[in-house]
């Protein structure tokens, strides 16, 4: 989903995580060398979404409970994000495991999804877009 100018930093990030996970799947889908595709797993944790999963955590947590917003939907976002984190640390255990990889990609497929559809379109609805483009900018900043 296209969301206003004022998420864009967020919803390309998650673009890119969601191609990301689709390329995983056809690679674990195609049975390619399990090594192989835990470390290219574990160097996209490290190099861009454990940045992203900080930055959520740093900027847009403190932003959405600043605005009130919906405890349910927090409480999800968090416990997906040390979710993904708990899967991620099991990841450089070297547990040569498709299925460990599978729930760690779409789990992050899923979060990224939910937060475009769900948490996006609720914070466009309830939020002004100059609140929501000073979040942008500030997403912006720890994204480089």
């Amino acid at each position: 989903m296209e969301h206003s100018r004022a998420l864009q930093v967020l919803s390309w990030q998650h673009k890119e995580d969601r191609l990301k996970c689709r390329e995983f799947l056809r690679d674990i889908q195609q049975q390619l060398d399990k090594s192989s595709i835990r470390q290219r797993i574990v160097q996209f944790w490290k190099n861009e979404l454990q940045k992203h999963v900080d930055a959520e955590e740093a900027i847009l947590f403190p932003f959405l409970q600043k605005h009130h917003f919906n405890f349910n939907f927090l409480n999800i976002l968090k416990r997906e994000h040390d979710t993904i984190r708990l899967l991620a640390e099991r990841l450089n255990r070297h547990d040569e495991d498709y299925y460990l990889y599978k729930a760690f990609i779409k789990l992050v497929d899923q979060h990224s999804h939910f937060e475009d559809e769900f948490i996006f379109k609720k914070m466009e609805e309830d939020i002004s877009p100059q609140e929501l483009s000073q979040l942008n900018v500030s997403m912006a900043a720890v994204s480089r």
